[in-house]
């Protein structure tokens, strides 16, 4: 019963009885473990044997720079998956680290058997399939709207650009960030000190609010003209 209502918990499985389940669940090899914060899911360079799907908690795709810095790449929530893209497209290896940001369970689903399509065309593989080219889509525009907040040539233009993308997801003025000051830094590929410098100068100026991870912005940022206005 606790591992089905660990599968049920995550959006590809909730509308999926006990039995289909517990069919999925063999039908590719599907295990269920647990982590603790700051816990190594995959290594990068290690076999991409599974797809991994975080049913609880969330973890952070991280890789190394040519300096031995570590830059975050994208935090994952429950729902989301990692290793997808490089499964159907042939890779043999992970590509990042994978790293549990909090408590959290995963889901490890064989590449082989999600990437080899069933002899008879199952309906339960043609949904999982389905389900994540959908979540590895939704991704890639994660993706994108990095590679546009990082084109962003100083750190108040990444900021407001992050900030007012968060805003717009959540559609309203008031969200939380999945990221501390240390995370966003590294995401943002910034010193942390100067991030807190120039958060602390928008707050000053009336153009945004914030309190540990919860933001709000005062004043809408047109990227444009790099213009601030009400």
């Amino acid at each position: 019963m606790e591992f089905f209502n660990d599968l049920q918990s995550s959006s590809i499985f909730s509308d999926i009885n006990e039995s289909d389940i517990l069919a999925m669940a063999h039908c590719f090899n599907i295990r269920i473990k647990n982590f603790t914060k700051n816990s190594v899911i995959v290594e990068s360079g290690k076999p991409l044997e599974d797809i991994i799907l975080i049913l609880k908690g969330g973890a952070i795709i991280q890789s190394y720079d040519t300096n031995g810095e570590i830059s975050i790449l994208m935090k994952l929530q429950s729902g989301d998956v990692f290793g997808v893209e490089g499964a159907y497209a042939g890779e043999e290896s992970y590509a990042d680290d994978l790293v549990a940001s909090e408590k959290t369970t995963v889901a490890f689903l064989s590449r082989h058997r999600l990437c080899t399509p069933c002899e008879n065309r199952c309906k339960r593989h043609i949904k999982l399939a389905r389900e994540l080219m959908t979540i590895m889509a939704n991704k890639n525009f994660v993706l994108l709207n990095k590679i546009a907040c990082m084109s962003k040539k100083t750190i108040r233009e990444k900021v407001l650009y992050y900030l007012q993308n968060e805003s717009l997801k959540n559609n309203t003025a008031y969200f939380d960030i999945p990221f501390n000051k240390t995370e966003l830094a590294s995401y943002l590929s910034v010193d942390r000190s100067a991030l807190s410098k120039e958060l602390n100068n928008l707050k000053k100026e009336k153009i945004i609010d914030f309190d540990k991870r919860r933001y709000h912005i005062i004043k809408k940022n047109s990227l444009k003209n790099n213009k601030i206005y009400n």
